[in-house]
Parts: C-alpha cells; sequence; structure tokens
C-alpha cells in the first residue's frame, strides 16, 4: 500500500448506521425470498386473487356510476387539499386511496378496483384468522385457512359488493382485528398488544366500524384477563385499549364527526333497533331483518346458520382462542346499542357487510373444527401420507369439500351478478359535450350534480354548500355559467332551475336547453311535469341514458 495515501474513513456513527440499513435490507430480502418460496404463501395469493374471478371485473368497470357512487368518485376531481371536506359519509382513508386509482380527469370506472383490491384482502384476512388458531397440527391449520378463505370467497355479502363504497374494508379489517387478536392470545407480547392498538387506529381511517370489533376486541381481553385475575395484563390491556381508543377518537372527531348531520339519521330510521319500544318490538325487529339478510350468508335457513355460527364459538374456544370468540359475541349486544342509540345503522346488506362476512368466516371455522375433531383419531404412526389415506382423514376432507360446496351452491346466483343500478349519467354527459352549441345550456337536476362533475371532460368542478343535500355541498362549474345545477328536488328548486336555464337561452335564436337527469324521486318528478307545463314546455327525450332537451319557442 503506497504510504502517501490517505485513507479517508467514515464517523463511527455514519459506519453503523449506513451497517445498521443494510443489515434491516438484508432481512427484508431474506423474509421476502422465504415468504415467495413458501407453497402456502401462493396458495392464498390465489384465493385472494380468485376474487377476481367470481366477479365480472368487465362490468363493473363498464357500468358508469350511479348517484350513490358518484358523490364518492367526484371527489377524486377536487383537490387534495379539500378531501375532509369532500368525503362526507366515507372514510378520510379509503377516500384518500382513490387517488391512485384515478387517471385523467373522470370518465371511467377503473375506481371500482379499490373496493374489489378489499375484497381479495377480507379473503386473505379469512385465510390468516382461521389458519393462525391452535390446530392440532400444520395440515388442520391449512385445511381451516383454505375451507375459511373459500367460504368468505364464496360470500353473497362480498360477491354482491362491486360498488364504489368502503364496506369491503369494513370486512378486510373487521377479520384483520379479530387475527390479531388471535395472535395476541397465541402469544402475549406488548409488542403484539401494541400492533393490535395501531391496527385499530389505523383502521378507524379506511373504516368506520372498526371502532365497534376494536371496542369488542380489548373488552374480550379485558374480561378474560379480569376472569383469570391476570393483573398484570389487565393494566396491560387497559394501557392498549385506551391508546386505540384514544386514537380511534382523534380519527373521529377530525375527519368523522362533521359528517354526521340529521339528514344522515333519518335516512337509516328503518335500520335502528327499537331499544325504546320495549324487548317486543325489538326482538321483532332482529327477527325480521336477520330473516332478510341470511341469503347474504349464503348457508341456508336461519337455524343452519345460528348452529354453524355457535359451533364456530365452540371451536374457538377449544383451539385457545377464547378472546376471539368472546369478543364475537359482545359484537352482538354492543351493536344492538349503538343502533338502538341511532349511532350506526344494524342489519341493512352494506352497512352491516362486516358483520354478515364475520357470520361466514365463523361457520367456516366451525366446520373446520369438525372435519379436525373427525380426523384426530387417525393413525400417525404410519407415517404422514398413511395417515392422510385414513378413513378418518378422508372422511374429514370429504366433510370439508361438502361444507365448501355448499357455501358455493348458496351463492351461485350472486357469482359474477351485475347488480349495479343502471343511471347512466356518462352518456348524457358525452352527449351533450359532443352536440352542443356555444349558446345552448345544461341543465343538471340534483341527485346528477356529482356524476356530471365527474364525466363532464370540460373544466375542473368545484364544491358549493348546499343544506339540502347529506353531502353538504353540491359539485358546481363556476366558470361555465351556462350549466345550471338545481339547488333542489321540491318544485321550487325545480323551477327556478328552469327559469335560470331558459332566461340563458332566451336572447339566442334556437338556442336549446339540455336536462341532464337520473335518480330522480317521486316529488321531484311531480314538480318537473308541473313546472314545464306552467311554462308550456315539452321535453323531448334524446336517448335511451335519460337526456332530454327543451327548444324553448318551437
Amino acid at each position: 500500500m503506497d504510504s502517501g495515501a490517505t485513507e479517508v474513513l467514515a464517523p463511527p456513527d455514519e459506519l453503523s448506521g449506513a451497517a445498521g440499513l443494510g443489515r434491516t435490507v438484508i432481512r427484508v430480502r431474506r423474509a421476502v425470498a422465504r415468504t415467495l418460496r413458501l407453497p402456502e404463501f401462493w396458495l392464498v395469493l390465489a384465493l385472494s386473487g380468485a376474487t377476481f374471478a367470481v366477479h365480472d371485473v368487465a362490468y363493473a368497470l363498464r357500468v358508469p356510476f350511479w348517484t350513490d357512487e358518484a358523490w364518492v368518485a367526484v371527489t377524486t376531481r377536487f383537490p387534495l387539499s379539500q378531501l375532509p371536506a369532500v368525503s362526507s359519509s366515507t372514510p378520510i382513508g379509503w377516500t384518500l386511496l382513490l387517488r391512485v386509482f384515478s387517471v385523467g380527469s373522470g370518465g371511467h370506472q377503473w375506481l371500482r378496483i379499490l373496493p374489489l383490491l378489499f375484497s381479495a384482502c377480507t379473503v386473505a384476512a379469512a385465510y390468516l384468522l382461521a389458519r393462525g388458531l391452535g390446530w392440532r397440527d400444520r395440515r388442520s391449520a391449512i385445511l381451516a385457512g383454505t375451507v375459511t378463505a373459500v367460504s368468505v370467497l364464496f360470500s353473497p355479502a362480498l360477491l354482491v359488493r362491486d360498488d364504489l363504497k368502503q364496506y369491503t374494508a369494513d370486512a378486510f379489517l373487521a377479520l384483520a382485528v379479530l387475527a390479531g387478536l388471535s395472535r395476541l392470545e397465541r402469544e402475549w407480547s406488548r409488542r403484539r398488544l401494541a400492533s393490535l392498538a395501531v391496527l385499530c387506529i389505523v383502521g378507524k381511517l379506511f373504516s368506520h366500524t372498526t371502532l365497534f370489533v376494536a371496542v369488542a376486541a380489548f373488552g374480550a381481553l379485558a374480561l378474560l384477563q379480569l376472569a383469570r385475575r391476570a393483573w398484570p395484563r389487565l393494566l396491560e390491556t387497559a394501557i392498549g385499549g385506551l391508546a386505540a381508543g384514544v386514537g380511534m377518537g382523534i380519527v373521529y372527531v377530525v375527519f368523522d364527526a362533521p359528517a354526521v348531520v340529521p339528514g344522515l339519521t333519518s335516512y337509516w330510521e328503518a335500520y335502528y333497533v327499537p331499544l325504546r319500544h320495549g324487548l317486543g318490538a325489538s326482538l321483532k325487529f332482529l327477527r325480521n331483518n336477520l330473516a332478510t339478510l341470511h341469503s347474504f350468508i349464503g348457508l341456508g335457513p336461519t337455524w343452519l346458520i345460528a348452529l354453524f355460527a355457535a359451533l364456530g364459538l365452540v371451536v374457538l374456544v377449544r383451539v385457545a382462542r377464547p378472546a376471539v370468540a368472546l369478543a364475537i359475541v359482545l359484537l352482538g349486544p354492543e351493536m344492538i346499542a349503538v343502533s338502538g342509540l341511532k349511532k350506526y345503522p344494524l342489519l341493512d346488506e352494506r352497512t352491516s357487510t362486516f358483520l354478515l362476512v364475520i357470520g361466514v368466516a365463523l361457520a367456516a371455522i366451525g366446520i373446520a373444527g369438525l372435519c379436525d375433531l373427525i380426523a384426530s383419531g387417525a393413525v400417525r404412526r404410519a407415517g404422514r401420507w398413511a395417515a392422510l389415506r385414513s378413513p378418518r382423514s378422508l372422511t374429514a376432507m370429504a366433510v370439508a369439500v361438502l361444507a365448501v360446496g355448499a357455501f358455493i351452491a348458496g351463492s351461485r346466483h350472486d357469482i359474477r351478478s351485475h347488480d349495479l343500478p343502471a343511471e347512466d349519467v356518462r352518456s348524457q354527459a358525452a352527449y351533450v359535450y359532443a352536440h352542443r352549441t356555444p349558446d345552448d345550456v345544461v341543465l343538471v337536476n340534483l341527485n346528477s350534480n356529482w356524476g356530471f362533475a365527474y364525466y363532464w371532460p370540460a373544466g375542473t368542478p368545484a364544491q358549493s354548500a348546499s343544506t339540502t343535500v347529506m353531502q353538504k355541498y353540491i359539485a358546481v362549474f363556476p366558470d361555465q355559467p351556462r350549466l345550471v345545477i338545481a339547488r333542489n328536488r321540491d318544485a321550487s328548486g325545480v323551477q327556478a332551475a328552469l327559469d335560470q336555464a331558459l332566461s340563458l337561452v332566451r336572447s339566442h335564436s334556437g338556442a336549446r336547453v339540455w336536462v341532464v337527469r337520473t335518480h330522480v324521486t317521486a316529488v321531484e318528478a311531480a314538480a318537473w311535469s308541473a313546472a314545464l307545463q306552467a311554462d308550456h314546455l315539452t321535453l323531448r327525450q334524446v336517448n335511451s341514458a335519460g337526456l332530454s332537451v327543451i327548444v324553448p319557442g318551437s
């Protein structure tokens, strides 16, 4: 070595930092490599990926957004800084994720990929929940995970969820929290307890119902520690639950509470348990709504669903997961109380998707436990393959196959279903944009404002405060005065919008008023008829999408 050369050494802190980062990267690479070599990883990936086979993705990406989806989709056309003001009752994190699938200025339905991805994640979470229970061996664990994942995959509650809503995220995070609780039960540690609390806080950003599952999970943990007189763990549970509660409370106050409006409560009136009317009325509500919803579970009659669910709870206790079983049990009275207080609707097919999916997973775990019990007497000394070929093992696998077949058969009508409402603002907006003249006016009814703003290719929409709609705003184009948005559905609102549109075309001979309307209520339809009759005007149908035109003086 040249004695005149100077060797430059990095400071010790920099070396240790670089070495630490390098070791972290190496560990991550090794973990990823090990995961990719696991056949079980590819099994879970295949089960999750099957989501895009049991849903007609081409259909979901083709059908235009209807009103309830449009006010979610249009948030992607507003500046990011306005997101808290336009998210309304949609979780802020879920609305933010939509930006990932937003391409260009609108006119596409790629946003529906997000709920489908959450459906796929729900299948994976179902596998991890069932797989991570205290089964007697690895084969039983994999069988349980597979049966549960396939059952959730074919759950009608998820199969019908092609719409642009957060309900599949509700289902995913509910199972994820239960899986985190199961992981904590398997091996207690402060790190796992903290991970569960963080999962609940982060999950609250993407799903309102994470709060309910989190309360049940920490409540179940606390009750168990109390019953066992495990005072140190009870204290740790209380601290973890308090941290999770404070974090979720902050999310609620900052992002969720502003979206709670009186109109939202009245909208869900039919799904609030009538506790104040007594036990009889409450039981009738539960009985009638459960009878209506049982088809979204896909297990046949209500008594059979109850039997499978009870079996699932027994299995959870048997495989050393009493906290998971207790958390699911506590969810029932918790949701009844919340619904009775008119804080969250109960037993609606959309808002209760997470409960329906939990029910399916619980029933599947019950079936897996039954299979495990049947196979538990298989001869082990003859070797693994001989044990698999034993009559008891073959019987257990046959029961699993029959159960999964029954799940699939019960949901066959919902596989690749086409249930999205037919409201085509997209075709109306495209036709008007292609055929209007500079003097024409476009009149948009109130319920079409968000869809029109999403699909209209010219300009950038802005929000305008409104007390008429529960979203508290409508989408307008202030730089395009010849786009008139009705601000109400009643007679005065329709008449005012029509008068404004007519005033803009009367000074231009031959100018037309294009009328874009979807989701027209009965009251609104009567208001339109009265307003047109009062002005001696006639609507002429233009295309099958519902677009009409008025030519004053013709």
